[in-house]
């Protein structure tokens, strides 16, 4: 009598279905690996291009600074010197020039009423401006409240302040008395075309 034996054990689901799943699986895994490798070559390559990029600015700049050291170095000559100093002598002359007399007389005896003269105008330079002060002559006191709210709208001029007010007596030839003025402003400065006309 012969008696066969089969020892093979039933397999499970799990190992039946395993080699079905794997070839789906090394094909997804495979797809993953060209994308990672795809992206890694593009990173790179960016990369490269970045660092190609970045020597090219630091050799146009180093270019750039050496070109400014040789112009500097001819500049620096002896022969240029005097040339730089006449230059910057001319431009610290012409930045201390504030003041235009002629624009400053102009532009008070525009703001005199008609009953108003000028008696005294006399300034002096303070920094970037200039401290002027006026006498004034007129017929009554509203002439000279009138010169001077225009003075105080004007904004050629600041720091309106009067400084004393005097009345004159009346003549032997009978004219009518007068009234006088001094008073104080801070002028701001000739205007940029009247600098230009000068």
């Amino acid at each position: 009598m012969r008696i066969l034996l089969n020892l093979a054990t039933n397999p499970s689901l799990h190992e039946r279905y395993a080699l079905a799943v794997s070839g789906p699986t090394a094909g997804i895994a495979l797809v993953l690996l060209l994308a990672l490798s795809h992206s890694a070559w593009v990173n790179y390559r960016n990369y490269r291009s970045a660092l190609m990029v970045t020597a090219e600015d630091a050799r146009q700049l180093a270019a750039k600074q050496q070109r400014e050291t040789e112009l500097r170095r001819y500049l620096g000559q002896p022969k240029f010197s005097g040339t730089f100093n006449e230059v910057h002598f001319v431009n610290l002359l012409i930045a201390q020039k504030k003041l235009s007399v002629p624009g400053l007389f102009a532009k008070v005896t525009d703001l005199l009423p008609v009953d108003v003269k000028l008696v005294r105008l006399l300034y002096a330079e303070a920094g970037d401006s200039a401290a002027v002060r006026l006498e004034i002559n007129g017929r009554n006191q509203g002439a000279l409240d009138e010169f001077v709210a225009n003075l105080e709208k004007s904004p050629d001029f600041a720091d309106v302040a009067v400084m004393g007010e005097g009345f004159e007596k009346q003549s032997s030839s009978g004219a009518a008395a007068g009234v006088t003025l001094n008073c104080q402003a801070r002028y701001l400065g000739a205007a940029p075309g009247e600098q230009e006309d000068q």
